[in-house]
């Protein structure tokens, strides 16, 4: 059991921190040219293909019975319009001030499990939501003022939303059991045909511009995707919604220090110290979760004797 939670501690750090990747890889691509819903298509499509190759050289079945087919087509719904709403509301606010609102999922997350499921919120858990929550606020606080807009914010908090869903519905329905590898390519088999749709079943496609743009989108389904949606559901299988949504403030700090790495944007102490505040949050969630549960069973034990 202790080895399952270590696995689902290190799952949602790294489905966070490979998903802040997606700058690394994008905006190269978006430079040349192409569109979001074209670049989201073939990203969709690539990261269903590899992860469908995957499985065939491991032997694995990706058929599902008709009973989890509603429920496979509802999160690969709201896993997809994740991104649209998101991207919609950057054409509203500038995208920094859209990633540290888009952040609150963790909390609708937890009021969703404690709402509908009367799941408790830990002090432990409880501190490091609210250090991660600042940490993020100082990654992207900008030193100008920024432009907010009602349908801006309307739109991040639904991407939030939908998102926090599909965390909850992979962790509370009977989905829960399905392999996460196969929960993962019908999650983008059901994504790639969205963005297929939104590019007017096609014929808005936009031809991948380069040689060098289609190993970038290679490298984008791979690596931010594939990598970092099959880490979402095995964490959320280890260690439950609320520690998995918490555990994504890793995405923020890789998305930062590909900027500074890769894009030369500028490094302040602002920014390193909301890095560290972040490490601590998360430090503080897996040491608090593991010190109430060695309080547990201290006290079980009492009250045996």
């Amino acid at each position: 059991m202790k080895r399952d939670k270590l696995k689902g501690y290190i799952c949602g750090a790294v489905s966070g921190a490979t998903y802040g990747m997606i700058p690394l890889f994008s905006v190269p691509v978006l430079n040349e040219g192409m569109g979001f819903d074209s670049l989201l298509f073939y990203r969709y499509l690539m990261a269903a293909a590899v992860m469908a190759l995957i499985q065939l050289v491991r032997r694995r079945s990706l058929a599902i019975s008709p009973q989890d087919l509603p429920l496979v087509l509802l999160l690969g719904v709201l896993f997809a319009f994740s991104s649209v709403f998101m991207f919609m509301a950057f054409d509203y606010m500038p995208t920094g001030l859209v990633s540290t609102m888009y952040f609150i999922y963790p909390v609708i997350t937890a009021l969703i499990m404690s709402i509908l499921y009367g799941e408790r919120m830990s002090w432990g858990r409880a501190i490091s939501l609210v250090l991660a929550l600042a940490g993020i606020g100082m990654l992207y606080v900008s030193d100008g003022e920024e432009r907010m807009s009602i349908m801006g914010v309307i739109l991040t908090f639904a991407a939030a939303l939908v998102y926090a869903l599909y965390i909850v519905i992979t962790n509370r329905s009977r989905i829960r059991t399905m392999p996460s590898a196969k929960l993962a390519f019908w999650s983008l088999v059901v994504g790639a045909v969205i963005f297929f749709v939104r590019a007017d079943c096609g014929t808005a496609l936009q031809a991948v511009p380069s040689a060098k743009a289609w190993g970038l989108i290679l490298l984008l389904a791979i690596v931010p995707t594939v990598v970092s949606c099959t880490a979402l559901v095995m964490s959320i299988r280890y260690v439950g919604s609320t520690v998995t949504s918490i555990l994504g403030a890793s995405e923020p700090v890789t998305a930062v220090l590909c900027g500074t790495l890769v894009f030369g944007e500028p490094m302040s102490w602002r920014i390193f110290f909301g890095i560290v505040v972040i490490i601590v949050a998360v430090i503080v969630l897996v040491a608090g979760d593991d010190l109430m549960a060695k309080f547990r069973i201290k006290s079980k034990k009492r009250a045996i004797n």
